[in-house]
């Protein structure tokens, strides 16, 4: 992971397994991307091997998703890493999940509908 990253690398699995389940739930007001770090903890995971780690992030993803959505929530829209979408190898899932940031960021939750769904069928697939 790189110097921007906000995930722990020397906790065990298990934690950063509770933490991206906690991430879905963030509160409004936070300063940063909540998906951001969602992504952080799966790419850190996934680089572990660690099987879960797929379900767990589509589910806290849909959740964020879902929450900005329907608006009246205070989500953050501040990207604190526009470079994060690189801790992957496969091309097609970076390319997916900076179109999806930038859509975030723009306050375009429909467009990003579509990338999520992408996302979902990369990951799956």
């Amino acid at each position: 992971m790189d110097g921007n990253t906000t995930v722990d690398t020397t906790a065990p699995s298990r934690t950063l397994l509770r933490q991206m389940r906690e991430g879905s739930r963030v509160n409004e007001g936070g300063d940063t991307l909540p998906e951001s770090h969602l992504w952080q903890l799966y790419c850190e995971l996934r680089q572990r091997g660690e099987e879960r780690a797929e379900d767990i992030f589509l589910r806290g993803l849909k959740n964020l998703h879902r929450r900005r959505a329907l608006g009246g929530v205070n989500l953050s829209e501040n990207d604190p890493n526009p470079s994060e979408h690189q801790l992957v190898d496969d091309p097609m899932l970076r390319e997916l999940w900076r179109a999806y940031k930038r859509c975030i960021c723009a306050a375009r939750v429909v467009p990003a509908s579509q990338l999520l769904r992408d996302i979902e069928d990369q990951l799956t697939h």
